[in-house]
């Protein structure tokens, strides 16, 4: 933590929310935080900054509710979606430019039933929205599947730490599971909201199961021409390296070769001529073919 920042921590709170909840609604651009996650914010705006000083002050508790059009300087009620989760404050510092950063922990899905104020900030009255889970072979299949297959996205991917690995192998829940991989994914937000509005479990698991279907292919993809690419790279240093240590045994033995000497000759005519690209791409080509061939066949 910064020596510059005014450390003013709050302690997490252990306080049950009760539903219908009257709660100060934090509007989120282009962030979509997700039941048991916990998510560090930036607050910039003067209304936010009041909210959260507020609900500091009082039982922590907010409504975070994704905006639909980023855009948007003060978002109203027609700018949010009614999908958003309730979550709790637990830690909030003071930056010294006069903003906040907060640590949110998501606590349980929740959908808007009616705005309640507009002033100084959003006011709402939420319900919740529990989930829909039948305890199924087929539950039980997908949950294993996202859990292997998030398992393979972890190895690939560089920004996500090996320990999830674990943590996603020990989650037996499929909503939790759920939450786990969509929040720690780089999604876009209009995904990660449809996630958030599946209360059906079996129809969320399907859905992440495709989605880390569709990420495997892509890294896998990016993984192999890295491979390509370091592959090339190497092969024209080996290369390099190779004809440096054959002319300096030439050299140092006098034996120097005659027809490379003539072929760098060519080579240093060519580059003092302006060719047009293509006419260029074929010289170097056959020079460079032309340095393959052995002496008597040149």
């Amino acid at each position: 933590m910064s020596e510059a920042m005014n450390d003013t921590l709050v302690e997490e709170s252990t306080e049950e929310l009760t539903f219908p909840a009257t709660l100060p609604v934090l509007p989120l651009k282009d962030t979509v935080v997700f039941p048991e996650s916990v998510t560090p914010l930036a607050i910039g705006q003067e209304r936010s900054i009041k909210l959260v000083e507020d609900v500091v002050s009082g039982d922590r508790a907010l409504a975070l509710v994704t905006v639909k059009h980023p855009e948007a300087e003060q978002p109203g009620w027609d700018d949010l979606y009614e999908i958003g989760t309730a979550a709790v404050v637990h830690k909030m510092i003071k930056v010294p430019d006069g903003t906040l950063r907060i640590l949110v922990q998501g606590v349980q899905r929740i959908k808007l039933d009616r705005p309640v104020q507009d002033d100084p900030y959003l006011v709402g009255e939420f319900v919740e929205l529990p989930d829909e889970l039948t305890e199924t072979p087929e539950v039980e299949a997908l949950t294993r599947n996202v859990q292997s297959l998030f398992g393979r996205v972890i190895g690939l991917v560089p920004y996500l730490p090996e320990e999830l690995q674990i943590a996603a192998a020990n989650v037996d829940d499929p909503s939790a599971l759920c939450n786990l991989v969509a929040s720690t994914l780089r999604l876009k937000t209009d995904e990660k909201q449809r996630l958030l509005e599946l209360t059906d479990v079996e129809a969320r698991l399907r859905e992440v199961s495709a989605i880390l279907n569709r990420e495997l292919e892509v890294f896998e993809l990016g993984s192999k021409i890295q491979s390509q690419v370091q592959e090339e790279m190497e092969k024209g240093q080996r290369e390099f390296f190779l004809r440096q240590q054959l002319k300096a045994i030439q050299d140092e033995l006098g034996e120097s070769d005659p027809e490379a000497a003539e072929i760098a000759e060519l080579r240093s005519t060519f580059e003092a001529m302006e060719l047009p690209e293509d006419v260029r791409k074929v010289v170097d080509r056959e020079l460079a073919r032309l340095e393959k061939l052995p002496t008597a066949a040149a």
